[in-house]
């Protein structure tokens, strides 16, 4: 990515949160409270890097290619000269069937997590989802995956329910559950 591309992408940025934040002023206070959170922290990160980049100096040179470099790094290593074969992309499917496969997956994923939510709510979805998630797409351990998973449940739970004070939705069949089991 060129640093003309960089600047750009984050002028544009910088108006987008300076949209947002603008649009959010109009809101009722209750309902500016998300764009704020999310608008402030990204025009402050946008002029950050603004800053950054004029910081840098000015790279006259074009831009060699990542493959050439890496050839350039390895003859110097090894002292003669290097070339690396073109290869496809390494995790993109050959084949049809693969392709309908994962996407087939993803879908499946997409639509059992909020299915999952629906029914259970997110403090149950989430860790169910992270530790299928995990262990089928990751390659993890159940160890891990089960680690894992209680963590960025506990995280999501300070975060929102303790931190920020949000009432998430808590799934249909939980409320009736939660019922059920007090009286």
């Amino acid at each position: 990515m060129t640093m003309l591309s960089r600047q750009s992408m984050t002028v544009f940025m910088l108006a987008v949160f300076v949209i947002m934040v603008g649009t959010a002023m109009t809101y009722p206070e209750g309902a500016r409270f998300m764009p704020l959170t999310i608008g402030i922290p990204g025009i402050l990160l946008c002029l950050l890097q603004i800053g950054l980049d004029f910081r840098r100096p000015l790279d006259t040179r074009p831009e060699k290619d990542e493959m050439q470099e890496a050839q350039e790094k390895a003859a110097k290593l090894v002292g003669h000269k290097v070339e690396f074969g073109q290869a496809a992309l390494i995790d993109a499917p050959q084949d049809q069937k693969e392709m309908a496969r994962r996407e087939v997956l993803t879908w499946a994923y997409f639509l059992g997590f909020i299915g999952g939510v629906l029914l259970f709510g997110f403090y149950a979805a989430i860790p169910v989802f992270l530790v299928a998630f995990l262990r089928e797409r990751a390659g993890a351990t159940w160890k891990r995956s089960l680690m894992l998973s209680g963590v960025a449940s506990v995280a999501f739970y300070l975060i929102f329910a303790k931190g920020l004070s949000v009432v998430l939705y808590p799934g249909a069949l939980t409320g009736l559950i939660m019922d059920r089991l007090a009286g």
